[in-house]
Formats: structure tokens, C-alpha cells, sequence
């Protein structure tokens, strides 16, 4: 069952059931009412009549009193003198007002006919009044079938006003439902969503279309990811394949061009291997689960230019300005980052001197000594794949800078990249500082406790210790990356 008709036919229900619960309150209270107002005709009734001790002495012959009956019982709860043809057997509770001053209202049949009957006690026996129901009951039976035909109506009509409410809340659900089947069929993200409206429905549609815009820049950065890898890819093959011809075409070359050719083909080989871990990387979006923990951005700097060292040879100098601060991010991932901007920076400085690391508060910045960036190129530097005409001849593949943006972004950081006064590039982000409570206020004592020597070198915690163990887990996954 569709959900149209499934709203239409709870609201039919709600309404019959609403009605129903009136209806019955309604028809109990009419019928009351009208009792009680056939209870005052029947003590008003006794106002004309004249009572002996035998029994009725008089009846009136005309006015209201056509449409009542009445009897005597005797001390002993018989009928002594009756109106009927068929008198009212007295009941249990009428019999009992004999010989008392008590009144008691009760209905019964007599020959088929309904009467409510109004006894009162007399001291030598009882009075009856009665009137016979037929034209109450015929009011009462009337009430229930308009009761009856009004709950009918109202369900059918509440039925029919929930179909249409609901055919037009469902009917943005059966557009997207017709869109979503459509791209499941065809495999288009491009198909138009309907998103008009503010309620749920409207923000349903809204998340929809976000959704396949979402999938739409996932598969074009996948599609650019499986072209420009492939086209980065052919430079290394093509030269591995060469070389290799080399040596297929010509076995008996000299020792120094053989080693040579088997020199290129190990860097080419190396280079190879480090492309496919960029793309790997970069495809697979690599330490995206690792928790976020607080860091300080000076040590990991540290440890990762001390790495760099015993790696390259090359000095790399830290420098912090103002007082450390701690930063929220992912430790490992930040690693990698420093870590490529700092090969960045080595690859593209020819001097040979060395490479300068500044951090100063939440921010980091690696300084080179190289060509710089053209200016027409600053804002494409983070790009993936993206590759200067100077750096063509360089190792690399152009990833290292797109992962630097990923990992500071994924941080909720920023990145940036200028022209160093002087020459050179000068390359960073900048991170969240975390929120660290203040510690609890406790009393200092102006004196040691007994037996305990504090040394000035014993005060503080080693950060870099720290960082350099966090490190050494991670340290294997090092790459080198271009920009």
C-alpha cells in the first residue's frame, strides 16, 4: 500500500474514530436529557390527580394527561386500581416504596410498548405514573441512524480530503523517488532534483540534490585523478621501456654505459614507485580516520626536519616564534605534511644551504632559497598534479602540495603559498590551536617535601621526546612529493 493511501485511510480513521467518540456522547446525553424531561412530565402529572385511600378518585379528561396511565398498589404490592388494560407489574424496587414516603422511576414493557413509570410511596400503599415510550424511543432511534450516517460521512469525506492532502505532500517524495530510481538506472548525477519548499520535504530534496553534487565532483576528481595519473605515468614507463630496449638491442655494452642505463633505470624504477604511492595515496585519501588529538606543531616540526637530516644530509633549522601552542589535528597526517613541504623546498633549492622551518603560534611556514613561484601560478601550486614549467625536469610528481591542502583542510586549517623577499618560496598553513583548560589551582608550599631534590633540568615536559616516538610508529610512510 502506497503511503498516499496510507495517510488517506489513517486520517479517515482518525476522523470516524473523533466522530464516533462524539456521536456516542452526544447520543447518551440527549437520551438523559429527554429522560429527565419525561421524569418532570410524570411529577408534574401527579398535580391533577386526586388520591383517596382507596385509590384514584378523579381523572382529567382532557389536557396532558391523555398520554399518561396510572395505577394503585396496595399495601401489599398489588394492583388495587389500574388506568390499563394490562396493568404495570410492579417491580421490586416499586413494591419496596409501599408504606413509605419514597420515589423511584424505572422502565419497563408491557405487551411490547416501553413505559417509564414514576412510583411514589403512600402511607397504605403506592402510586404509579407512566408514560409510554414510543415516540421517545422513535426520537432516539432517529438520533442513532443520523448519528450513524453523520460518521459514515464525515470518514468518507475526512478519507477523501487525506487522499488529496496526501497526494500533495507525496508528491515531491514521488519525484525524488522517480529521480533517484533514474540515476540508479542510468548512472546520471546530472538528472534535475525537485527541491521547492521549506518544509521536510523540501530539505529532503535540497540534501538530495547536495548529495549528487557531492558524487558529481567525486567522480570528475576521480576521472582527473585516472587522467592525470595515467598521463604522469608515461613518462617513467616510457623511459623504463627505453632502457630496457637499450639493453635488449645492445648486450655488449661497455661496463660504464651498462651501469649507466641500470642507473637510470633504478631512479626510474624509484620514481616510479613513489608515483604510485602519491596516486595510491591520494585516491584513497590515506589517514582521513586517524583521530584528532592535541599536538604542538613545534615539535612535530622538529622531529620531522631531524628526520630530513639524517635522510639528506641537508640542514634543515627550526624556528619558533612567541610561546609554543598546541594545535587540534591528526599527528601523523600533520607529519606528513611538514614532511613535504620540507622536500618541496629541497628539491626546488639549489643552493645547497639550508632549508628554513619557521612556526609561530598555530601556523607553519617552510622558506627555500630557490626560483620562486611565478606569480600566475600562486593559486594553482596546491593543485593536484600541478607542476611548474621549471620543475618538468625535476623528480616529482605533483601531488606533494595537493596532500599538504588535504590534510590541512581535512583539519579545518588553511593553506598558502608566496614569493620569499630575496628570492625563493616560502610555503605553510595554518591549523586550529586547541582549547586547553588552565590547570586546577592548588596551594604551593615554599618548601620541598623531605628527602625529595629538585633539579632545574627535572622541570617540564620533552615534547620532542614525545613527538620523536609518535613519529618513529609513522616514519616508514615517507615519501617525497613535488610540486
Amino acid at each position: 500500500m502506497s503511503l498516499r493511501w496510507r495517510i488517506a485511510i489513517a486520517l479517515g480513521l482518525l476522523a470516524g474514530l473523533a466522530t464516533i467518540t462524539v456521536g456516542v456522547a452526544s447520543y447518551r446525553i440527549t437520551r438523559d436529557r429527554v429522560y429527565a424531561e419525561i421524569d418532570r412530565s410524570l411529577s408534574d402529572a401527579l398535580a391533577v390527580l386526586r388520591v383517596d385511600r382507596g385509590g384514584v378518585a378523579r381523572l382529567p379528561d382532557r389536557g396532558a394527561w391523555q398520554v399518561f396511565e396510572a395505577q394503585v398498589l396496595g399495601p401489599d404490592g398489588t394492583v388495587r386500581l389500574t388506568t390499563m388494560s394490562v396493568p404495570i407489574e410492579p417491580t421490586d424496587p416499586a413494591v419496596a416504596t409501599v408504606g413509605t414516603r419514597q420515589v423511584v422511576y424505572s422502565t419497563t414493557s408491557v405487551d411490547g410498548t416501553e413505559y417509564r413509570v414514576r412510583t411514589s410511596g403512600l402511607p397504605n400503599g403506592a402510586l404509579q405514573v407512566a408514560r409510554p415510550l414510543e415516540e421517545t424511543d422513535r426520537l432516539l432511534q432517529g438520533l442513532r441512524n443520523r448519528l450513524v450516517l453523520l460518521v459514515v460521512l464525515i470518514t468518507a469525506a475526512a478519507a477523501m480530503i487525506g487522499f488529496v492532502i496526501a497526494g500533495g505532500v507525496t508528491a515531491s517524495l514521488r519525484r525524488l523517488t522517480r529521480t533517484a530510481e533514474t540515476v540508479g538506472a542510468t548512472g546520471r548525477l546530472d538528472v534535475e532534483v525537485p527541491t521547492a519548499g521549506s518544509d521536510e520535504v523540501g530539505r529532503l530534496g535540497t540534501a538530495f540534490a547536495g548529495m549528487l553534487a557531492a558524487l558529481r565532483r567525486s567522480r570528475e576528481e576521480q576521472r582527473r585523478l585516472v587522467q592525470d595519473a595515467g598521463h604522469e605515468l608515461r613518462t617513467p614507463i616510457t623511459a623504463l621501456r627505453t632502457n630496457i630496449d637499450v639493453l635488449r638491442r645492445y648486450p655488449d655494452l661497455p661496463g660504464d654505459q651498462r651501469s649507466q642505463v641500470l642507473d637510470d633505470l633504478h631512479a626510474e624504477t624509484e620514481e616510479l614507485v613513489e608515483l604510485v604511492n602519491e596516486i595510491v595515496a591520494a585516491a584513497s585519501g590515506a589517514a582521513d580516520d586517524e583521530p584528532v588529538s592535541t599536538v604542538a606543531l613545534a615539535s612535530i616540526a622538529e622531529e620531522v626536519a631531524e628526520r630530513h637530516e639524517r635522510r639528506t644530509g641537508r640542514s634543515v633549522r627550526v624556528g619558533v616564534v612567541g610561546e609554543p601552542v598546541l594545535v587540534a589535528a591528526q599527528p601523523l597526517a600533520v607529519q606528513r605534511a611538514v614532511s613535504n613541504l620540507i622536500d618541496n623546498a629541497h628539491k626546488f633549492d639549489p643552493t645547497g644551504g639550508p632549508i628554513e622551518v619557521e612556526v609561530a603560534g598555530p601556523s607553519l611556514v617552510v622558506r627555500d632559497r630557490g626560483p620562486g613561484i611565478p606569480e600566475a601560478e600562486l593559486a594553482q601550486v596546491f593543485d593536484r598534479f600541478h607542476r611548474a614549467d621549471e620543475a618538468r625536469t625535476l623528480p616529482g610528481s605533483g601531488l606533494g602540495l595537493s596532500i599538504v591542502r588535504a590534510v590541512v583542510e581535512r583539519n579545518g586549517g588553511t593553506v598558502r603559498a608566496a614569493n620569499r623577499d630575496g628570492g625563493g618560496a616560502e610555503v605553510g598553513f595554518t591549523l586550529r590551536a586547541a582549547l586547553v583548560p588552565p590547570p586546577p589551582l592548588t596551594e604551593l608550599s615554599t618548601e620541598p617535601p623531605t628527602g625529595l631534590t629538585v633539579e632545574p633540568d627535572d622541570v617540564g615536559v620533552d615534547l620532542d621526546g614525545v613527538a620523536r616516538s609518535s613519529d618513529r610508529a609513522g616514519g616508514a610512510a615517507e615519501t617525497q612529493e613535488g610540486r
